[in-house]
């Protein structure tokens, strides 16, 4: 029976709790369901450069069982209350003022999403919830996003950029006030709209375990800024 909780991991990394959800489409491979799927890819707003580059889709190729956990960690988001995930949270061992959304798969896919992750905030004031997110590319949900969830104080709504992104689409993101990710080239430094000097993230440039949690800038502040993430 589904609880209405979360399947929460521990990453070392980031020293946060975090989910996952799939990429894409998963099939049903027994006999008798051929062709129809267990569960429903959440990348739907990424880019051909992100998908080319994700090392998730190579992560699925070498453990088998991360489909598995896609289709379980699917049908729990899609059932989830936000009560029952507000008392998960308190009953967790390590820290849970800071916990990210998806590090695999889309954070906000369609208008569900974007009010779900809005109760589960509502309900946990005092954790801040990191939601890295493509959403901004699909204009209904961009402004459904900033109008219903990214203006809530505990909520940090990230638009992830990469290298294939327009100048016209920095200008966008920047000039709609999104916090900004951005991977996929270490030389760029500065914002290719505004001119603005990008954050380099200590995670990823320093090598700083577990400082995601603490860090004071970059992909968690509470006034713009945009983040610079190492190319691996």
């Amino acid at each position: 029976m589904n609880t209405g909780e979360l399947e929460w991991r521990w990453c070392d990394d980031i020293g946060m709790y975090a989910m996952d959800r799939p990429i894409n489409d998963v099939p049903d491979y027994r006999e008798g369901h051929e062709g129809e799927i267990l569960a429903k890819g959440s990348c739907d707003h990424r880019t051909d450069y992100c998908n080319e580059t994700c090392y998730n889709i190579k992560l699925y190729r070498i453990y088998k069982h991360m489909l598995t956990k896609d289709v379980r960690n699917e049908v729990a988001w899609q059932a989830v209350n936000a009560k029952a995930v507000a008392k998960q949270l308190k009953r967790k061992r390590k820290q849970v003022l800071r916990v990210r959304g998806c590090t695999r798969g889309e954070n906000i896919k369609d208008l569900s999403d974007i009010f779900r992750w809005r109760e589960i905030a509502l309900e946990t004031p005092e954790t801040t919830w990191w939601i890295p997110s493509r959403v901004w590319r699909n204009p209904t949900l961009n402004l459904m996003t900033r109008r219903w969830l990214s203006n809530l104080p505990n909520v940090r709504v990230d638009a992830s950029l990469d290298p294939s992104n327009t100048k016209e689409e920095w200008e966008q993101v920047e000039l709609e006030g999104w916090n900004i990710m951005f991977y996929g080239d270490n030389e760029l430094t500065h914002s290719p709209y505004s001119g603005k000097r990008m954050f380099k993230c200590p995670k990823t440039w320093k090598g700083l375990k577990d400082h995601c949690n603490k860090c004071k800038g970059g992909c968690l502040s509470d006034t713009q800024s945009i983040t610079s993430l190492k190319e691996h």
